[in-house]
């Protein structure tokens, strides 16, 4: 299986570069541009299903489906913001829920969770004029996504490694979201989700 993981991540590099190459296109957003997005992603969905059918439990299943959800999301969200922002939610929700099958929060925990909500409420409060009406919709999300990163701080290292580099990517995107410009971030924020995500798919291959 080794040698299979190794290409879905070569691939998984590739539907990247393609997606880049594509967005100041006249095909962006366009249902091959799509495609492309969510394939992507489905090379983490790929990672978790070897690992279910290697050794699955229940959490393993739980975070399969997590990851299945967030690749279609990938697709919705090119097509209408809030429904594919609220399946992203729905996937950390089911990684949150794995966590919890795997292991119990700690102290660790809570502190980590405090430590990502109260700047990110902080920031957003700032530029609440900005953000305009999405504010409570970035607010929502903001305090799963940092539930969902505390939860995974007691787990394997992989699992923890992928949840922190999801939620930098959405950081950057929340900034490019609220008017900052920059194609360096823009290329940045996706290439970590990518690999975020498939780190999540390994650590179930691995665990």
């Amino acid at each position: 299986m080794i040698p299979v993981l190794c290409a879905a991540f070569v691939l998984m590099a590739v539907f990247y570069l393609l997606f880049e190459r594509m967005k100041d296109t006249p095909e962006n957003n366009s249902p091959k541009h799509i495609v492309i997005k969510c394939a992507a992603t489905s090379m983490a969905v790929l990672a978790a299903l070897l690992g279910c059918l290697k050794s699955g439990t229940a959490a393993h299943f739980i975070m399969l489906a997590g990851l299945t959800v967030c690749a279609a999301a990938d697709g919705v969200l090119c097509v209408h913001f809030l429904a594919g922002g609220g399946l992203f939610a729905l996937g950390h929700i089911l990684y949150m829920a794995a966590f919890l099958v795997m292991r119990r929060p700690t102290w660790l925990s809570a502190v980590i969770f405090l430590a990502l909500t109260v700047p990110s409420a902080a920031v957003f409060i700032r530029y609440r004029g900005r953000i305009g009406p999405k504010f409570p919709f970035f607010c929502a999300y903001a305090a799963v996504l940092s539930a969902m990163v505390a939860l995974s701080s007691v787990q394997h290292p992989l699992y923890f490694a992928g949840a922190l580099l999801f939620a930098i990517s959405d950081a950057l995107l929340a900034y490019l979201l609220s008017g900052g410009k920059s194609a360096a971030l823009d290329r940045i924020s996706l290439g970590a989700y990518y690999l975020g995500q498939f780190l999540l798919g390994l650590a179930v291959f691995v665990t």
